[in-house]
């Protein structure tokens, strides 16, 4: 999203001094002919759950690991269990971490179990003063040193946020507490807080505060003042919010979902006034002796709710006597931020699939991003009957896109996902099994669930016997039996006669290698099509072609095609083909096929893009669409081609060609790869992102 922040201050100060008014935002958008898509960028698939820093150390914990930031740069810490909950950093140095699992020290090298008391799921863990408070959905624990004991009693907890003078507040369903040594202070909805489900608290000092709370239906600016609390809104805030941060100087700083704001004092600041809603009595605080308080059952536990919009100003609203705040824009975050935390001078923002966005007084940075989603290979994306998106990455992480994000979908016990593909009984998953050589399971998505449809052992109890490179001079055949690592595409014919391709260990490369593709059906034999293949070792009908492709495409009936370096292989009727330089493949090097429309077979060629059509090829295309060295094809919902080259995308439309670059608001950052899915979305992996390009929609008409 772009906008120009001197237009966003200038709108602020000439709006009503009572409402905010956001300028309109032009979106990023890719103008096709009468056409236009909305382009929107994602990075990251884990889920943040917390984040925590030390000086230029950022640590984010993750539905997929726990990876520390340096100066933008992402590590990923190993920890016993990846779908961790919270995070939290000791001064000297080292990290706790706790994960549905249970909670670990990390101090270098050293992870070391850590004993607690139950205090449910963990929500948050953070230092406060010489100690370590661990919240949870059943109450809170303490701990000094490696000794920990629960403390208060029993609440549902929210989150954690410390004073730079170990003091801390402790947010729960209920209100409010703030912990003064061993003593606990709650300030409860009904006692002055406008609401009881806390979001997030800015510490103030001498013990004022600043919150964000929640009810059913909306939320609530409060503060404290060390006497009372007061209730405050903001008219015509039309977004949901998000939290409160810590900047720095103490700055409070509000974040909705895509904008940032600095909330400060009337006196000595311009913006926007908030608006007094309540005004509470003094001093209704509840104070006890934290001690170790009594268990609470965990099986009470509140999901978290999702962020609401600030309540509206009633009809004639009585005027409040209330200290008088301001609110002003620090820019835009993001377009779906979900989590705010801070180290006390510096806020981090989660967007959803875009990292995290540290921003400060002067406002937001650049991004830390996991970049986990960017493929090191083609993406593998496939769309079900339903219109639902589905990708696989590196890591084997499966996901769904849901309206405009992607989350995250278990896979099935044991399994190691590969690849994904499509075909009319739904959704298809390649995986290889952990602790079980050789074995491939094929699963399809039912409902919600996998349901395994065929599960092999690949090359059998039998030596499978593999021929040599003959330019080695070495005739001999291998015997050792190929060891399966990875199943890293595959194709699904729609009576279920799976076509999945195979990575094998090899001794020269730690990535191993391509050894062509395994066929087969739930209940027949297995035949392999590779380099060498013979019927009496690779089952019959096996077929020779080469070991290394690098896409499968099955939409032709009764015909399987590969690009391959050199040509594009077809296998059917029983015979492999290669359409090289001899059968009119110009540049013989084929980085992709596509089964078109009109039985057209596209090629991306080394000297530009073809296609095969009544027995021939056609290379007659535009110099500058040849110049344009597109290496990725692919089809969208109208039956036009798309292609993608390492600095433009192009498009064919009935014999027309049209190129979209830079200068049409592309980033330049190299084209890899391209897809579409059954929502009409083109999908483009890039070196350091993936784009994904909306349905198209029609276009006002150009200025």
């Amino acid at each position: 999203m772009k906008i120009s922040l001197a237009l966003l201050s200038l709108a602020l100060v000439a709006c009503a001094s009572s409402t905010i008014q956001l300028p309109t935002t032009t979106p990023d958008v890719l103008r096709t002919g009468d056409s236009m898509r909305a382009m929107d960028t994602l990075t990251d698939i884990e889920t943040v759950r917390d984040i925590a820093a030390s000086g230029d150390r950022v640590f984010v914990a993750t539905d997929g690991g726990l990876f520390v930031y340096v100066d933008a740069d992402a590590s990923r810490m190993e920890t016993p269990d990846n779908d961790l909950r919270a995070v939290a950093l000791t001064p000297s140095g080292a990290a706790y971490v706790a994960s549905a699992t249970g909670v670990v020290r990390i101090d270098g090298n050293t992870t070391t179990p850590v004993e607690l008391p139950d205090v449910g799921s963990i929500v948050a863990m953070r230092m406060a003063g010489e100690s370590l408070f661990v919240c949870g959905t059943s109450g809170l624990a303490r701990g000094v040193g490696e000794t920990f004991a629960r403390f208060g009693d029993g609440a549902q907890c929210t989150g954690l946020f410390p004073t730079p003078q170990g003091q801390l507040w402790v947010g729960t369903t209920r209100g409010a507490w703030w912990v003064e040594d061993d003593v606990v202070h709650e300030h409860a909805e009904g006692r002055g807080l406008p609401a009881g489900y806390v979001r997030s608290i800015v510490p103030m000092p001498e013990g004022q505060a600043f919150a964000l709370v929640q009810d059913s239906n909306e939320s609530h600016l409060a503060y404290f003042d060390g006497l009372r609390w007061y209730g405050y809104t903001i008219d015509g805030f039309e977004q949901p919010v998000v939290g409160l941060a810590r900047g720095e100087s103490g700055d409070v700083l509000l974040f909705g979902q895509s904008y940032a704001f600095r909330v400060d004092d009337a006196s000595r600041a311009q913006g926007v006034r908030l608006t007094p809603l309540s005004r509470g009595e003094r001093l209704q605080v509840l104070s006890y002796r934290g001690g170790e308080g009594p268990a609470r059952s965990a099986t009470e536990a509140i999901p978290a709710r999702a962020a609401s919009r600030l309540a509206a100003v009633p009809p004639n609203h009585p005027t409040i006597d209330a200290p008088a705040w301001v609110i002003a824009p620090l820019g835009p975050i993001g377009s779906q931020a979900y989590l705010v935390r801070d180290d006390g001078t510096r806020a981090f923002v989660a967007d959803r699939n875009r990292g995290v966005v540290p921003v400060d007084a002067r406002g937001p940075g650049d991004a830390l991003r996991s970049r986990s989603l960017v493929a090191s290979r083609d993406l593998q994306l496939a769309s079900d009957a339903r219109g639902d998106t589905w990708v696989v990455t590196d890591d084997g992480v499966v996901a769904r896109y849901e309206r405009d994000h992607l989350v995250r979908v278990a896979t099935p016990e044991g399994a190691r996902a590969g690849s994904i593909a499509a075909a009319s009984r739904g959704i298809y998953l390649a995986s290889t099994v952990q602790d079980r050589p050789n074995v491939v399971q094929i699963h399809r998505r039912e409902g919600d669930r996998w349901t395994l449809v065929v599960e092999k052992t690949l090359f059998g109890a039998a030596v499978a016997a593999e021929a040599t490179d003959p330019e080695a001079g070495d005739s001999a055949a291998v015997t050792d039996t190929p060891e399966l690592l990875a199943t890293p595409m595959l194709g699904v014919r729609d009576d279920e006669e799976i076509w999945v391709a195979l990575r094998v260990r090899a001794s020269t490369e730690s990535g191993g290698r391509l050894r062509g593709v395994a066929v087969f059906r739930g209940d027949g034999p297995i035949v392999y099509h590779h380099r060498g293949a013979t019927a009496e070792t690779d089952g019959e009908g096996a077929l020779q072609m080469p070991d290394d492709f690098s896409n499968i495409d099955l939409d032709q009936p009764e015909m399987a095609w590969f690009s391959t370096i050199v040509g594009a292989v077809r296998l059917g009727n029983s015979q492999a083909v290669t359409f090289g330089e001899a059968r009119g493949v110009r540049g013989e090097v084929v980085s992709d096929v596509l089964v078109g429309t009109q039985n057209k077979i596209w090629v991306a060629a080394a000297e530009g893009p073809g296609y095969y059509f009544q027995q021939t090829f056609e290379f007659r295309m535009p110099q500058a669409v040849r110049e344009a060295r597109p290496i990725a094809l692919t089809l969208d919902g109208q039956g036009r081609v798309w292609a993608a080259g390492p600095s433009s995308l192009l498009r064919y439309d009935d014999g027309d060609w049209a190129i979209y670059g830079e200068e049409q608001g592309l980033p330049s950052t190299g084209f890899v790869d391209i897809e579409s899915d059954a929502g009409g979305r083109l999908w483009v992996l890039c070196r350091d992102r993936v784009l994904v390009l909306g349905a198209p929609e029609a276009a006002p008409p150009a200025e």
